[in-house]
């Protein structure tokens, strides 16, 4: 009897709870994208599955699916809005549906707000589109939040150009909120529509855009894998470049950054909702960890719908009636639960105001590129309040401000870590200047005395650090790291690898780089640079034309010593022609005094020695007692003097470019004269600026780094004090230095003032900050820098004066005149020249005084007894000539 009483009473049980539990109905419809693969299928049975499984729904009750190819006619996607509607609307009648879910991609065009439409006519609706102002219960947050998020990001970025990719529909509206927030903001907006079955061809084109900023939005999510993996592709997801995904939860899952997202790719900012994607079940192969944002909210619409009825049920001991027809007056009672829906989902906190709107959820930014991707790098809560009571801490973002970005920091997330190579008069160690010279170095104001750096860099920083702090209003706190000089980077040609700051920035164990970094293209490959900050000029520092020694007989350089040799042995020649005429032509002098034509003086003219007297004083155009009378030696003196003449202008024409040697330097006006000429040489300073800027440069600029390479001298110098020191050992001024600007006016202003910084530019270099690849410290630093570069501020900071040793610059010695005219030390050669005839004479006449007294001095001379031996023969031919004329007398 026992027995039986229980089997009885467990039987009444069992038919009390099979009359007790029902079966509930849930509309779900798909579309193109949704209905792909059923995949969205599997997401709702697997979340009814989870339902059913008891861990909701009161013990009997079961979630039943309706699929829309169960319904009457399931080519919704055929049809235009409203006839999409129309046919939604009739197809419900009588299903008993308890509510309906519905995504944005249901009919062929105009769909996008199908599910807000929908919503407004029958109830409960749960939206998967956005659905914003609609009676419709939004899985998806309202594109209000979605664009203060979206501003507020990019506000603190500092974006200043973007391209906007973007699918129409909504996110068209989205375009169009954030080009009326140009003009407050200065965003320059480049808007691109998404063409889905030709986003290769589109990357192409944004590839050749110089804006490498895209903020990525897609009404329909599931386009944003074919946008990633074509970006990936066609390396829009590579160094240069920064991505904001709008979209909660993109595609950018942990297999995507291990298998294909590796070093020196794009900077990544994107965003997931907190949830507790762990708790759900899925048959899925994929985790639901990896599953994009709708495919999220889809699970959750089936979740959120099974604790609404647990509520109602529990509450009023029914199930909500179901509404048959769309009507704006039928409301169902389920909506009052919905309402009332509070959980942590698959797709986040799942909460919805009065309105139906998706209220609760906390968003968290993650922003970084290779190791740092997953960097948390900010906080959105959809309601502060809320956030603060669930967290039990204090909101870190502004009053009144419902997304938190944190101030970038990659290799620390305490501070900035500035990289600063030592540079004069860039950055310099204060207490290495003063050691190294011996005096205070000071800086501009007072109150910067105990600064333990100063320089062009330095100040420069202090200057950003303001406008972050005031302008901006981000947190600036920073470190600054020191390299020693030349460390800017080099790259390894066959490895491909940098060292230097280069390296670390690249490595992500620094954040900036400052100094005088110069810009190229083969750093832009792997790394980004700021807007530039300074546009400097590559001259050359040389030896002062005052203090230049060139070699004394340096006017001897018109004529090589073969053409000297050679004019020697036609002087010889012609001497001895001029000789050998005049002794042997019978119309010459000596000819002519033999017929008795001339005197025995006459005779004596082209002696050998008289001969080279002729020649030389013919060569210098000097005039000769006599000229010759024989044509013979008329013709040869008539071409002697030609060639004479030729040569001396010719030796004039090359005299003015010897004697102004040292001022060559000066009248370079371009990399083309400084590659034509070769009266000095040039070399670089290794790892400076100007190394990098030949070394990385264009064509012309390698001609001039070959040239350096080249050289059979070694041109290359380790430090500038080095070459600053071989030019002055270097008295001829054969040696110069070529180099950035500041750096030589720096390097030449300490006694002795002997250097000159050359006023003609030969090469542009460009300074910028240097920053992580897309990294958003590149558009911060470019506000910064564009706002001190307006203010006038950069401008004041570069001519400042960073050392108060420099005494050169006030002494006044680098006088026009010097740079131009003959110097002493150009024509010194003829000084010597003079004093060297000065000494020959002087000697000679010594000698020939000397010689006289020895020989002369106690007898009579040739010449007197030449002279008596005249008068004699004179007294005897006027004797002869009396007695012929008294004999004729005599004989008339």
């Amino acid at each position: 009897m026992i027995q039986r009483g229980w089997s009885c009473l467990f039987l009444i049980t069992v038919l009390l709870t099979s009359v007790a539990s029902e079966n509930i109905k849930i509309v779900s419809m798909y579309g193109k994208f949704t209905a792909a693969n059923d995949l969205y299928k599997e997401i709702m049975i697997d979340a009814s599955t989870f339902v059913n499984d008891g861990n909701i729904l009161a013990t009997g009750d079961q979630i039943n699916l309706i699929h829309n190819n169960a319904l009457e006619d399931s080519s919704y996607y055929n049809r235009w809005l409203f006839h999409s509607v129309f046919q939604i609307c009739n197809d419900m009648r009588n299903t008993g549906a308890s509510a309906l879910i519905i995504p944005n991609d249901f009919c062929a065009d105009d769909c996008d707000d199908v599910g807000g439409i929908i919503g407004d006519a029958y109830s409960p609706v749960l939206a998967l589109d956005q659905a914003d102002d609609s009676g419709a219960f939004k899985m998806v947050p309202k594109l209000d939040d979605v664009e203060e998020m979206l501003t507020e990001v990019i506000s603190h970025f500092k974006w200043e150009s973007f391209i906007f990719i973007h699918e129409g529909g909504v996110a068209y509206d989205l375009v169009e909120r954030f080009s009326a927030k140009g003009l407050q903001y200065g965003w320059n907006l480049v808007p691109i529509e998404l063409d889905t079955g030709n986003f290769y061809e589109q990357s192409q084109y944004i590839k050749s855009n110089v804006i490498k900023n895209i903020l990525m939005y897609a009404t329909n999510e599931d386009v944003l894998v074919e946008v990633v993996d074509t970006a990936f592709e066609t390396e829009l997801l590579s160094n240069g470049w920064h991505w904001i995904f709008g979209n909660f939860n993109p595609p950018i899952t942990q297999q995507f950054l291990e298998q294909k997202y590796r070093h020196n790719m794009a900077f990544l900012t994107r965003f997931k909702v907190d949830s507790n994607d762990l708790l759900y079940y899925t048959s899925i192969q994929s985790p639901i960890k990896d599953w994009p944002f709708r495919q999220r909210a889809a699970y959750d619409a089936v979740v959120a719908v099974a604790k609404a009825i647990k509520m109602h049920k529990d509450a009023k001991g029914v199930l909500p009636q179901s509404v048959e027809t769309c009507n704006m007056e039928s409301k169902s009672t389920l909506e009052e639960y919905l309402k009332q829906v509070n959980f942590r989902g698959a797709s986040g906190d799942v909460s919805f105001d009065d309105n139906g709107d998706r209220v609760n959820y906390t968003v968290t930014m993650y922003s970084g590129k290779d190791k740092y991707t997953e960097n948390v790098a900010g906080i959105f809560a959809q309601d502060v309040r809320n956030w603060e009571k669930a967290s039990g801490e204090k909101w870190p973002g502004k009053p009144g401000k419902r997304m938190y970005v944190k101030p970038f920091r990659q290799s620390s997330a305490a501070y900035i870590k500035i990289l600063m190579v030592t540079e004069p008069p860039f950055f310099m160690d204060h207490g290495e200047e003063a050691r190294r010279y011996r005096v205070p170095v000071n800086s501009n104001n007072q109150a910067e005395d105990e600064d333990s750096y100063l320089g062009i860099s330095w100040e420069l920083l202090k200057e950003v650090e303001k406008v972050f702090t005031e302008d901006m209003e981000i947190p600036f706190e920073y470190r600054i790291f020191t390299m020693n000089r030349g460390q800017y980077g080099n790259l390894d040609l066959s490895t491909g690898e940098w060292d230097g700051a280069i390296r670390e920035i690249i490595d992500g164990d620094a954040d900036v780089v400052m100094g005088a970094l110069v810009v190229n293209d083969a750093r832009e490959k792997d790394i980004d640079f700021t807007t530039p900050w300074h546009v400097s000029y590559t001259k050359l520092l040389l030896l002062h034309p005052t203090f230049t020694f060139e070699y004394p007989f340096a006017m001897f350089y018109p004529l090589n010593v073969a053409s000297w040799f050679a004019l020697l042995g036609a002087f010889l020649v012609i001497s001895i022609l001029v000789w050998l005429l005049g002794r042997h032509d019978k119309y010459e002098w000596r000819g002519r005094a033999k017929r008795g034509v001339a005197s025995e003086e006459d005779g004596q003219t082209f002696t050998l020695p008289e001969a080279f007297a002729f020649a030389l004083s013919t060569g210098f155009w000097q005039g000769y007692t006599k000229g010759p009378k024989s044509w013979a030696l008329r013709i040869l003196t008539v071409f002697w003097c030609w060639f004479t003449i030729c040569m001396t202008f010719l030796y004039l024409w090359n005299l003015n470019t010897v004697l102004k040697f040292s001022k060559t330097a000066l009248k370079i006006q371009d990399q083309h004269d400084l590659l034509m000429q070769d009266q000095f040489e040039f070399g670089v300073v290794r790892d400076s600026p100007s190394f990098d800027l030949y070394r990385y440069g264009n064509a012309y600029d390698r001609e001039i780094f070959d040239r350096i390479l080249n050289s059979e001298l070694d041109l290359i110098e380790y430090r500038i004090e080095d070459a600053v020191l071989r030019m002055r050992r270097q008295w001829d001024g054969h040696f110069t230095l070529l180099g950035e600007e500041k750096i030589l006016e720096y390097a030449s202003r300490r006694r002795p003032c002997q250097l000159y910084v050359t006023a003609k530019t030969l090469g542009n270099m460009t300074f910028a900050f240097a920053t992580a690849s897309g990294s958003p410290l590149r558009d911060q630093f470019t506000r910064a820098i564009n706002i001190l570069r307006n203010r006038g501020v950069i401008d004041d900071i570069v001519n400042r004066q960073y050392s108060s040793n420099l005494e050169c610059a006030k002494t006044g010695i680098f006088k026009e005149s010097a740079k131009k005219s003959f110097t002493v030390h150009d024509m010194q050669g003829v000084y010597y020249m003079m004093f060297l005839g000065i000494g020959g004479s002087l000697i000679v006449f010594v000698l020939e005084g000397l010689y006289y007294l020895l020989w002369f001095k106690d007898r009579p001379s040739s010449s007197s007894r030449v002279t008596k031996k005249r008068i004699m023969n004179s007294r005897n031919r006027n004797a002869k000539w009396t007695e012929r004329q008294m004999i004729g007398t005599g004989a008339r």
